[in-house]
């Protein structure tokens, strides 16, 4: 074949006419020109900066839902841009309503949300205390994986020891 094919874009697509009865993907070639949109930024640990506005994040959402840690624990006040704040000690409400203005440090405060909303959907109770066992967790885990380790084998072992204590 001859000819300027940089203008082409391949699609896959179902065909509802198969050609035989195991095959049923079609690959076609269309002159459709090319969409390229930045949906997301990628951040490289090159100089271990990454990691560290991660650890920021977890450390700074987990700094405020631990104050709602036991019985004598701290109420937050809530600040809403409608309606009047909320006070609150309960630690997924807390996680829930953190946003971050860093980006990166915000993913690392979204890996930590998580676990405490896991947790309320599967125990109802004790997000605080994943919140804060989820930073102790990543702090170490930080460190053993710059002394070396691998990070594989971390996981693995966090799970053999939680199916042995649970």
């Amino acid at each position: 074949l001859i000819g300027n094919f940089d203008n082409l874009s391949s699609r896959a697509s179902i065909s509802p006419f198969s050609f035989s009865r195991r095959h049923n993907v079609v690959l076609r070639r269309t002159r459709s020109p090319r969409i390229c949109a930045m949906a997301k930024e990628l951040h490289f640990n090159k100089d271990g900066s990454a990691i560290k506005k991660l650890q920021t994040g977890v450390n700074k959402l987990a700094d405020l839902v631990g104050v709602t840690l036991g019985p004598k624990g701290r109420n937050v006040v809530l600040e809403s841009k409608y309606g009047s704040p909320k006070i609150v000690n309960d630690g997924v409400t807390v996680a829930k309503e953190v946003e971050l203005e860093d980006p990166v440090e915000n993913i690392g405060a979204k890996l930590v949300r998580r676990a405490a909303a896991k947790t309320n959907d599967l125990a109802g109770d004790g997000t605080t205390t994943s919140v804060v066992l989820a930073q102790g967790l990543i702090a170490e885990g930080v460190k053993v994986v710059a002394a070396g380790a691998i990070p594989v084998l971390i996981t693995r072992g966090i799970e053999k020891t939680a199916k042995a204590l649970v």
